[in-house]
């Protein structure tokens, strides 16, 4: 069983290499299996060379996509899925993650551990739990996220859910496949930051369990300026969550019906923990 991890890429020469270098320790720590697929989101600088650079230097495995024009964080991380399930097997999971180095690889290994201790579906990787910190993040950023986390709490609760912003997600790879079944083209339909909530609200209809695991966010460790558009991020937001509150029907192919399945869950293979 292998460990994939989804790195949406745009413009993030300078932040490849000391996130590969920090992958590239985990392994060695931890005697995982993990495979990157990054996804160069139509960079103008050397994203996609230096990936592949660090990677073979590095001795990680790496599967490169790449779009020819920025298309968004969205079909960033539609792409990333769909190769996934395209490249992976029954059992492996899929990890999604920042490709600026501000959230910590080796929280992969707590994630993995309490989805295979308590089989849970998704683990995310929280701001808002007990050992939580935010560093060099602008109080403003902090405060439309924290924003966001109650208004989603209180008008479209997700159980098990306080960060819903936070794209640092492990996932079951048969979780991913009922939502991919269920949903089809329509999974994806956000393509900026707000990506990442949709997928929560529609990951709902499908009952998942989820625990959010405790993370310490180094912004101050991001090399480049934040791509976000806020303007644009909180316009889509409020329309999601007005979307949620009005309507009681899902946007997906619901004519569609699959059999439910038991989560396999067959652990990575790990060793020689230190």
């Amino acid at each position: 069983m292998s460990l994939f991890v989804l790195l949406p890429a745009y413009n993030e020469q300078e932040s490849i290499r000391p996130l590969f270098k920090k992958f590239q320790t985990l392994q060695q720590i931890f005697n995982i299996e993990i495979e990157l697929i990054l996804v160069d989101d139509g960079s103008s600088d050397r994203t996609a060379q230096t990936a592949i650079d660090e990677s073979q230097s590095l001795g990680i495995l790496l599967k490169l996509v790449q779009h020819p024009k920025n298309a968004g964080l969205g079909q960033a991380i539609k792409t990333g899925f769909t190769t996934f399930l395209e490249i992976s097997q029954e059992g492996d999971f899929l990890a999604a993650m920042d490709c600026d180095n501000t959230q910590p690889p080796e929280l992969l290994i707590k994630m993995y551990d309490t989805m295979i201790a308590g089989s849970y579906d998704i683990a995310i990787a929280s701001r808002y739990r007990k050992g939580s910190k935010v560093i060099g993040l602008s109080k403003f950023r902090e405060l439309m996220s924290y924003g966001a986390s109650w208004l989603f709490r209180i008008a479209a609760r997700v159980p098990g859910v306080k960060d819903y912003t936070c794209g640092y997600r492990l996932y079951n790879r048969t979780f991913l496949s009922k939502l991919d079944m269920y949903y089809g083209e329509n999974l994806f339909t956000e393509s900026g930051f707000a990506c990442m909530i949709d997928l929560l609200l529609k990951a709902k209809a499908l009952k998942p369990k989820i625990v959010e695991i405790p993370m310490v966010l180094r912004y101050d460790q991001k090399p480049t300026a934040s791509k976000m558009k806020i303007l644009k991020t909180i316009t889509r937001t409020l329309k999601l969550l007005f979307k949620n509150l009005v309507s009681t029907e899902q946007t997906s192919n619901l004519g569609q019906t699959f059999k439910e399945q038991e989560t396999v869950r067959i652990p990575l293979k790990m060793a020689n923990r230190k």
